[in-house]
């Protein structure tokens, strides 16, 4: 994973904290719902690493408008509140910048994959849970796309809402449900209902923004080949005179990492927490 969360030419280490899994510097564990267990975890993960100049960190978590914590995670109940970014710097020994996972998986795939060149554009992740981010006059703004509320869904979401998008297509809420791992369920209707609801998602996002292309991403999405060509159908069938393009992220499950490494060299006011 060299080169993925490392550049040693700039001295930038990368951390992606998903909600299932913690990566970085060539490691990978789960991650620790006891958020003093998870920075125990990161420095231990640290020791003898190389030297650094700046720490970047994609959590899959809602960050706080200053970037400094998590404002809300459903996933990462006791994330919340906490003071991250500096805890990571002294652990880390190095300023840290901080940004939800979708942010960075979005600012990876414009830079360097499948939304290179692209003015209006967003990044969606369907993984543990289901969140976007949309690039609008170079701004990378973080978006609650799972947390929309789908008409007569009368599901509670881990979140506290009742009628959340993602009590259909969140990976922790559907192996609450369906009490299996999403890898483990393969009746088609399943998946057909999840398309369903990605695409009226994806329709709302595209009338409200105006973006133009979305990179897929995220382990469900990426581990289910077929699951992005039914949300196709689906959007196609319901958005009328706006142009959406599907399109699989092209740096997989290493977006949010290498996009967490990218983060200390741009503007803070690019990013919209």
């Amino acid at each position: 994973m060299r080169g993925v969360s490392e550049d040693r030419a700039r001295g930038v280490i990368g951390i992606d904290i998903g909600g299932t899994t913690t990566r970085l510097l060539g490691q990978s564990f789960p991650t620790d719902p006891d958020y003093a267990g998870e920075l125990r975890s990161i420095a231990g993960a640290l020791v003898g690493g190389p030297a650094r100049e700046a720490v970047g960190v994609s959590v899959g978590a809602r960050v706080r408008a200053d970037g400094g914590g998590v404002a809300e995670a459903p996933n990462l109940r006791d994330y919340q509140g906490r003071a991250l970014r500096d805890d990571l710097a002294r652990i880390a020994g190095a300023p840290v910048r901080l940004a939800h996972d979708t942010v960075c998986g979005l600012l990876a795939e414009w830079r360097q994959g499948a939304l290179r060149g692209q003015a209006r554009c967003a990044y969606l992740t369907v993984s543990t849970g289901t969140g976007a981010a949309v690039l609008l006059r170079d701004r990378l703004v973080s978006i609650e796309f799972g947390h929309q509320i789908l008409d007569g869904n009368a599901r509670i979401c881990l979140c506290g809402q009742v009628g959340c998008l993602e009590t259909y297509t969140g990976g922790r809420q559907i192996e609450i449900r369906a009490k299996r791992a999403p890898e483990a369920i393969s009746d088609p209707a399943f998946w057909e209902a999840v398309a369903e609801k990605l695409a009226l998602g994806l329709v709302n996002l595209a009338q409200l923004t105006r973006v133009e292309v979305v990179a897929v991403g995220g382990g469900i999405a990426l581990h289910r080949g077929e699951l992005l060509d039914r949300v196709r159908a689906h959007v196609a069938a319901r958005l009328r005179n706006l142009p959406l393009a599907l399109v699989p992220a092209a740096l997989s499950a290493d977006a949010p990492l290498i996009g967490a490494t990218l983060l200390p060299g741009i503007d803070e006011a690019m990013i919209v927490h």
